[in-house]
């Protein structure tokens, strides 16, 4: 499933740039009562680039895998003004462990950790999302 398609991020209006940038344009109904972005929606565009991730570090695997999220933690680090970008946080070894993991056992614990910024690169918020990911059915 596109990230896009997921109602909650949609309704909230959560978009992927021509770069593959998970991101959350301001508008009103993401404002908190300091006229930034509210706690939430950052949440909201963190939680939703860490599935996103998973779903394009692993093109082979997409319709074959569930992953739900098991568990998160996230640092609020400044008032958020403005759209909003994420960056995930993964290295290429931690990948290919993780693809090793998912192949054998046909299930893995993938932790992805995301920055979220704005447009001009002041990072307001950065998590960890921790996903269980389960192997379904055989892959060519």
């Amino acid at each position: 499933m596109e990230i896009t398609a997921v109602p909650f991020a949609a309704h909230n209006g959560i978009e992927i740039d021509e770069n593959g940038a998970v991101f959350l344009p301001f508008h009103e109904s993401v404002q908190n009562h300091f006229d930034g972005v509210h706690a939430g929606a950052q949440f909201l565009l963190a939680e939703s680039a860490s599935g996103y991730y998973l779903l394009t570090a692993f093109p082979d695997l997409v319709g074959h895998v569930v992953p739900l999220l098991r568990e998160s933690r996230i640092k609020y680090v400044q008032q958020a003004q403005g759209e909003l970008v994420s960056k995930v946080l993964l290295e290429e070894a931690e990948k290919q462990k993780i693809l090793q993991t998912l192949m054998s056992r046909r299930r893995a614990v993938v932790t992805v950790a995301v920055d979220v910024s704005e447009r001009d690169g002041n990072t307001t918020c950065s998590g960890e999302f921790k996903w269980f990911v389960q192997l379904q059915g055989d892959i060519a």
